[in-house]
């Protein structure tokens, strides 16, 4: 879905899981980045030493150029299955037909497709007024109803109903069938329901238009399907338009030893169908259809049957029972078959006491019987003693232990011990699936008795049974309908591996993962041989038959089968020629030479020549050069024929991994000529968008598609100086101003800050943008947000009051921060001032006066007072209250409390005052008041001062000097700070002490407002009016790793509050969401590779990061934390004060700049999001991709662009329109368009040929952005708090194909999927089975609970298989159908989201073990718990070696255990390669103990409490 097009796969979800920080040093990751270079170098050496010992031919797949000598691989032209079953359908909708194909060769595809088309032709009807008819689908066996009905009703969206004998006798009615005929479309049931329905004539032959007979070799004599087309099909005239079509499906026409052309004639004029079938059966054997190797067990068997004593007990007291001859029978046969210990086990599986006690009330009920005919008196003896018999016999064996089993020719037949020794071989139980096939019910159930006892059970074995349902014989064990499904779903979900069957397994039961399949008895007739064999069709499956040694009746059945099997294939193979399906090329040569007109396509620069022969070999060998993904099914050319009027049209379907998946061919005469002309549009589209080159190869020989090629990914640890915006051009704005803009400072809570203080006002050349308000830290958890007011009343200034907001503002400077500055207003960037008003005073941001708000008497008392003043010649209050400054040392500073008259100046002084390092050297032991006064000067200073015992000594309190106060810290208050002062060197600033008490918060505020203002006017001139706060965190950098959210931060800048990353989360889900809009309106004739292709383009990093320096956004990026060099004003001369260079540079990887980028689109979606309105979103990323692709500056364009095609708007036939009001009816929502919606459910191999409807695939491709942001955004604001890492991870949750999946069948989409790959029918309905089972057993657990089922827990799907692709890609492929055919109106595609979505998330916490279960989490999680390692780490670097054998750019990651690469993978992104590296890690360590991991890895890490 979003492999291409994320941009965050270049790093921002690669880098989100939970790696525990690094304990060593930043010498131990210089260190480990060494080896890893070093490990990389030597890497590249043995890549090149292999590659040089490899034939290049093998790199290339064999591709071939027409005219070329050709390799000795031949491109296989025809090798998908699909090809015959899309021809046997075909043929199918023209005629009866009976589908001769092996076990699980897609004939349940065939009849599905024919289903839909049948109903959908009878939807037309009905909708026209015609008589509703019905479509039947036929089966010999109960359980094979409810097996079909599953798969269809999972798969097809029309009303289907199953019935059985067991269904009841409502049924049997005319007004139900009249009822079923108005409400239903398809009906699954055993023939003989529908033989009954017919005689009674509930329904009629004319009430149904399809008739398809599953396994139909069973017709034949008084057959159920004999019996129904005989006595109601053919009834009807030939030529009657209301004969239903019929299709037969078997895997052999016949199932005795019969003359096979005799017998297969009569079931075609009993059916009066026409067998069909493919003239090369091993095409299957190259496709998805595994055939088993076979062999066999060759056993011993004792000649003579025999009792053993506990049977000849037994026999000894029921004597000549009837009721237990079968069994004492079975019971001496055993000892030949099975063994003396089975001998005997069988009574205490049979004699159970219901059994007992049912055959005592069979007893009685006879002697009942025999009373009314006047028998008792002749029979009252031996009842009696019968009812005794059965009571002593049912004892006996209940008292009876038959010992313990031993594997050995005592207890166990040859035969058995053969069995269990070819298991213990050649079956392994962790990885195994094995069915047995025997021949009667007890010996099933005896079996699998013995492989549930202790001693097999220990080795692994766990067995299971599968057979038919009881017919009330006293000797039969029979399973009813429930436990026969509870078997098979036990043996699909691995909890049994060995499940031994009956016939009842032959037919019907679908377990494609089942890889042994042992004959125990032989079978007799060859369907029984094929169906058994069919059961394995995994890869690399066995198939053993159980053969006596020297018994001639079991080599010459042998014989005889395989002789049968081969006249069954010459058969087929000789059948006439419009019987056989023999693929499109079939004579091909023949039909060329007839077509004159044919075309032919020449390369100017090369003179390669295309025709319409050398087409299918050149697609061919184009297919087989895509980097077919390893679980691909199919990895060829499908051609569909379509047949339009007299003539042919061929639509040829390439894999997914294919840049073009379709090209449709012209009309001609001849199938064949239709697949070439196919062949040769598709090499044409393939060469105009540069896939095959000008020799006609395909170009992915030499490299990926473009997209990759091109090399659109950067660097997260390339690193560039780039200059750095220092102040905001705000400031820049000099001379005398004549009107100033006031920004009131305030605390919100005053209290925090320890002593009184007031707000102060900045004052500024323009108005400032309010900017968000922001915490500083006192210490001690004491805190306090502030907040810069702005008002929008500009004051009018006069040159007097300028100049004294000047010798305020340089005062401030002066006494509080040490920095004396030469004056001058024009120079001065922005002026400070005091309010009159206190923190909490109301304050509107419309005071038409700004002037009333600044205290005009305090700024002209410090104008007035140019030094310091004098105290001297002052009372004591001189000192109450008073700022203190020390001249010398601008690190002392005080604010003094009161004079101490009881003091004097030799007296001892607190430890309150540091002793500054000027006196270090003192070698005094204690320190008067005096000395540590005036410990700021240097000593020859001190040494020639008259020292003045006379002055006063006045109590102060010492300021420790804190400049970056956004970095939360912590101080202890305990410190006291308390000590005496002699004013020597001290000055008493006029600056009053709560101005003072605010003025020391100014470097925080003055960096935090600079650095709005600088965010804000880099976005501001890019056209994107956002607030200074979000425009502060989208251009925030805060360490060298901001986006490696779980790693320690490497050069952390305190104190920057909130960085780029949430925003950018956010900014890249609009960035997906927005250029697939554009794309996808603006290029409707692209498929979906391009349409990712011209997408990373768009979004990739390397994009972004150019436009950004286009921009010079990356002078603006705030990369650097409060310090003392960077919040004073430049361009003013100091006179006094420490001065510090300029830093006007800043480091920065290209992919950060580019990260900015997106969370600039993010603060952008923010802004207006309340407002729902994307349009200045839509701008950011218009600045930001400056592409033809993406123009659009507000929402409305997307739809403006976007063309209705032709196809969309067509006229609708009745199954659309039934769509269309089943999904109303369903999720709400009315279609305008159905074919639309019935695009959205079209599979790729269902070719547009057929209705002239495209694909999901680009719907899909939409949805999926469309998606992605809804949960991006739901996740942003429900979870405010929540770091990117884990919004990251539970996003995964949201739009993985596994919720998909569940989501799909929750609200039963899957029904409405139309596809004609082979398979995926079941594969759907296996699913349905299992995802229905799961929510029925945690609506079950809430109940249980006392919470009520529909207080179920919404992860019940997490613990299930992983559904088929398809069901998740509909439901995306649905969002983007909803979207388009509303007009783009987001607030659609958001309300299925709430409705649908959302139940399942409400609780996010219970996904968090989802993203535990990632392999890098999962990695770090065991070793830090299990291993105690704390000295790991994952590199990664690009890789762009040709050489290699890779065709483009890859990512190696390794992961590092103590500064060793223990285990290493490539892949396309940093993403996967970690993930495949932590995975092939974490399989290595799977079974090691915690001693076996610290002597292999070397680790030296300690363990807990150690």
């Amino acid at each position: 879905m979003d492999d291409y097009a994320h941009s965050e796969d270049e790093a921002l979800i690669e880098e989100h899981h939970h790696i525990p920080p690094a304990l060593a040093a930043s010498a131990g990751l210089a260190q480990d980045k060494t080896n890893f270079a070093d490990w990389l170098r030597d890497q590249r050496v043995d890549t090149y030493k292999r590659d040089d010992e490899t034939n290049i031919d093998g790199l290339v797949g064999g591709s071939s150029t027409p005219g070329s000598k050709q390799s000795d691989h031949v491109p296989v032209i025809i090798s998908s299955p699909r090809e015959y079953q899309t021809e046997l359908f075909e043929r199918a909708k023209e005629k009866n037909v009976i589908v001769v194909l092996d076990t699980g060769a897609g004939k349940t595809l065939i009849a599905a497709l024919l289903l839909r088309h049948i109903v959908e032709k009878e939807l037309d009807d009905r909708k026209a007024g015609y008589e509703h008819r019905l479509a039947f689908f036929l089966v010999d066996k109960v359980a094979l109803v409810h097996q079909q009905y599953s798969v269809l009703e999972a798969n097809l969206d029309f009303p289907i109903d199953a019935f059985t004998g067991d269904s009841g006798a409502f049924m049997y009615t005319q007004d139900f069938w009249k009822e079923t005929r108005n409400e239903k479309t398809i009906i699954v049931c055993t023939a003989e329901v529908l033989n009954q329905c017919l005689r009674h004539s509930y329904v009629r032959m004319e009430h149904i238009n399809l008739l398809i007979f599953d396994e139909a070799h069973h017709a034949k004599k008084n057959h159920p399907y004999a019996r129904i087309v005989k006595d109601f099909y053919a009834t009807l005239e030939s030529g009657d338009h209301k004969r239903p079509r019929i299709l037969g499906m078997t895997a052999s026409p016949v199932d005795a030893k019969t003359d096979i052309h005799a017998a297969a004639a009569q079931l075609e004029g009993l059916l009066h169908c026409e067998i069909a079938t493919v003239d090369d059966p091993t095409v299957f054997s190259r496709a998805a259809i595994n055939k088993p190797a076979e062999g066999f067990i060759e056993y011993h068997r004792i000649k003579t049957s025999f009792e053993t004593v506990f049977c000849q007990k037994l026999r000894s007291i029921i004597g000549s029972h009837p009721a237990f001859s079968k069994i004492l029978t079975y019971s001496g046969e055993c000892t030949t078959e099975l063994g003396r210990w089975l001998a005997d086990r069988v009574w205490k599986l049979w004699l159970t006491r219901e059994e007992a006690e049912r055959i005592e009330a069979k007893t009685e009920r006879d002697i009942e019987r025999r009373s009314k005919h006047g028998d008792l008196l002749q029979f009252s003896n031996d009842d009696n003693d019968d009812t005794e018999i059965i009571r002593q016999a049912f004892q006996l064996t209940a008292d009876h232990s038959p010992g313990e089993l031993h594997i050995d020719p005592f207890h166990l037949s040859h035969k058995l011990i053969r069995l269990i020794e070819h298991l213990q071989e050649h079956f392994d139980p962790e990885r195994d699936k094995c069915v047995i096939f025997a021949e009667q019910r007890l010996t099933v159930a005896l079996l699998t008795d013995l492989f549930q006892q202790p001693g097999l059970k220990r080795r692994g074995y766990k067995a299971g049974r599968l057979m038919g349902s009881t017919n009330g014989n006293s000797v039969d064990l029979g399973m009813s309908l429930a436990e026969q499904k509870l078997s098979i779903k036990q043996f699909r979900n691995g909890e049994l591996n060995c499940l031994f069957a009956t016939s009842a397994g032959e037919e019907g039961i679908d377990i494609p993962d089942c890889n042994i399949v042992i004959r125990f008895d032989l079978y007799k007739t060859v369907i029984q041989y094929i169906q058994s064999r069919g059961r394995a069709r995994q890869l690399n499956s066995k198939f053993y038959s159980m053969v006596e040694a020297g018994n001639f009746a079991h080599r010459q059945l042998i014989a005889e089968i395989e002789d049968h099997e081969d006249k069954l294939r010459d058969f087929c193979r000789l059948l006439p020629q419009d019987r056989l399906i023999t693929g499109y090329d079939y004579d091909i040569e023949y039909h060329l030479s007839k077509e004159k007109s044919y075309r032919t396509y020449k390369v100017p620069s090369t003179g390669a020549v295309l025709n319409y022969k050398g087409s299918i070999a050149v697609l061919a060998n184009f297919v087989s050069s895509l980097p077919h993904p390893p679980d691909a099914l199919h990895r060829n050319a499908d051609y569909i024929i379509h047949h339009v009027g007299g003539e042919f049209q061929c639509e040829v379907v390439l894999p997914n991994c294919s840049p073009i998946k379709s090209a449709i061919g012209r009309r001609v005469l001849s199938k064949q000529i239709a697949k070439c002309s196919a062949a040769f549009e598709m090499c044409l589209k393939l060469k105009k968008q540069k896939h095959l080159d000008d020799y006609l190869r395909s170009v992915f020989t030499k490299r990926l598609p473009v997209m990759q090629n091109a090399r659109l990914a950067i660097s997260s640890k390339k690193r560039a100086e780039y200059p750095m915006k220092r102040k905001p051009n705000a400031w820049s704005v000099l001379g005398f101003p004549d009107k100033l803009f006031v920004t009131v400072i305030t605390l919100q809570e005053p209290k925090a800050l320890g002593r009184p203080s007031r707000p102060l006002a900045l004052l500024t050349r323009h108005l400032l943008p309010r900017t968000a308000t922001f915490p500083i830290f006192f210490g001690n958890e004491r805190t306090s947000c502030v907040e810069c007011t702005p008002l929008s009343a500009a004051m009018d200034c006069r040159s007097d009051e300028v100049e004294a907001l000047n010798q305020f503002t340089l005062r401030i400077f002066k006494d509080v921060f040490s920095k004396e500055y030469v004056s001058d207003a024009e120079k001065m960037p922005y002026f400070l001032a005091p309010l009159s008003y206190s923190h909490d005073a109301e304050l509107t941001t419309s005071c038409r006066d700004s002037r009333t708000v600044i205290d005009w008497d305090c700024i002209r008392a410090v104008q007035n007072t140019p030094g310091y003043i004098e105290w001297e010649t002052q009372s004591e209050d001189v000192f109450k209250d008073k700022f203190v400054v020390d001249t010398f040392d601008g690190s002392r500073k005080f604010y003094t409390k009161y004079k101490r008259p009881d003091l004097r100046p030799t007296d001892p002084q607190l430890p309150g005052l540091p002793r500054r390092h000027r006196s270090k050297d003192s070698k005094e032991v204690t320190v008067d008041i005096w000395s540590s006064s005036i410990s700021s000067l240097f000593r020859n200073v001190r040494n020639q001062m008259t020292r003045r015992d006379d002055l006063p000594v006045i109590e102060a309190e010492y300021l420790p000097l804190r400049r970056n106060l956004l970095d939360q810290f912590d101080i202890n208050d305990k410190v006291d700070t308390t000590c005496f002062l002699v004013l020597q060197v001290f000055k008493i600033s006029p600056l009053p002490i709560d101005v003072v008490a605010m003025a020391y918060n100014l470097p925080a505020i003055i960096y935090r407002i600079e650095s709005s203002l600088i965010a804000f006017e880099a976005c501001t001139s890019m056209g994107l009016g956002l607030p200074p706060a979000l425009a502060l965190e989208a251009l925030t950098k805060d360490s060298d790793n901001t986006e490696e959210h779980s790693c320690e931060q490497v050069n952390l800048q305190r104190g920057m509050g909130n960085n780029y990353e949430r925003l950018e989360f956010l900014g890249d889900a609009f960035l997906k969401m927005s250029t697939t809009i554009s794309l996808f309106s603006q290029i409707p004739d692209s498929d979906e590779f391009q349409h990712h292709v011209d997408r990373m383009v768009l979004v990739c990093n390397r994009n972004l990061f150019n436009n950004a320096l286009e921009m010079k956004l990356e002078e603006s990026i705030r990369s650097k934390a409060l310090d003392r060099s960077n919040w004073y004003p430049l361009g003013l001369e100091i006179l006094r004060g420490r001065r510090y260079k300029s830093q006007d540079t800043h480091a920065l990887a290209d992919k950060s700049i580019a990260d900015v980028c997106e969370a600039i689109i993010g603060a952008a979606y923010m802004a207006t999001h309340e407002q729902r309105n994307f349009d200045l979103a839509i701008q950011a990323v218009t600045k930001f991709v400056n592409h033809r692709n993406h123009k659009m500056n507000s929402w409305g364009e997307y739809y403006a662009t976007y063309k209705i095609p032709e196809w969309q708007s067509s006229h609708c036939r009745a199954v659309h329109l039934n769509l269309a009001a089943e999904i109303e009816k369903k999720l709400a929502y009315k279609f305008r368009f159905p074919r639309l919606l019935r695009s959205a459910f079209t599979h790729p191999s269902y070719g547009s040929i057929y209705e002239g409807i495209p694909n999901y695939q680009r719907l899909e491709f939409l949805g999926d952005a469309l998606l992605d942001m809804l949960c991006v955004d739901y996740l942003f604001h429900r979870f405010p708090g929540a770091d990117p890492q884990w919004l990251t991870e539970h996003k995964m949750a949201m739009v993985s194909n596994q919720f998909l999946g569940c989501l799909c069948v929750s609200l039963s989409l899957q029904k409405h999927m139309v596809s004609m790959t082979g398979g995926l029918q079941k594969e759907v309905a296996e699913y349905v089975m299992a995802i229905t089972v799961a929510r029925t057993q945690a609506e079950d657990g809430a109940e249980a609970a006392g919470l009520g089922r529909a207080a179920y827990a919404r992860n019940f799907w997490m613990e299930e298989k992983r559904p088929p692709k398809c069901l998740p890609d509909i439901v995306e492929s649905y969002i983007g159908a909803v979207f388009v055919d509303s007009e783009y109106n987001f607030n659609e595609v958001q309300r299925f989201f709430d409705t649908n979505f959302l139940p399942y998330f409400e609780n996010m916490e219970l996904y968090d073990t989802y993203a535990n279960n990632h392999p890098v989490t999962l990695l770090s999680y065991t070793l830090a718990t299990e291993f105690h390692c704390t000295k790991w780490r994952i590199m990664c670097s690009e890789t762009d070696d040709e050489e290699r054998g890779f065709a483009a750019t890859k990512v190696v990651a390794a992961v590092m255990i103590h500064g060793v690469v223990r285990e290493s993978a490539y892949s396309d992104s940093s993403r996967y390669a970690k993930m495949r590296a932590s995975q092939k890690l974490l399989k290595e360590m799977k079974e090691m103990s915690m001693e076996e991991f610290k002597t292999s890895y070397r680790c030296d890490c300690k363990l807990p409490n150690c």
